[in-house]
């Protein structure tokens, strides 16, 4: 996986791997904040192709990668 984030990449990433809204996608804190920081306000979840993506708070994803989480609905 390359270092740069960008919404290129995740549309792409998305599409190659043929995610539905039955996951969320993890990214590593700096490449969250690359990837929100156009705008002002500080964001802690962003949707794209109706797929959440939210920051590692855990240190568990290294910079440049892409996790995936499954959601279980009950």
């Amino acid at each position: 996986m390359k270092t740069n984030i960008d919404l290129a990449t995740i549309k792409n990433f998305i599409l190659t791997n043929a995610l539905s809204e039955n996951v969320m996608l993890m990214l590593h804190p700096s490449n969250f904040n690359k990837l929100v920081k156009q705008g002002t306000k500080r964001a802690k979840a962003l949707c794209i192709s109706g797929i959440n993506i939210i920051a590692d708070d855990n240190n568990e994803v290294r910079e440049g990668e892409i996790d995936v989480l499954e959601i279980k609905f009950n």
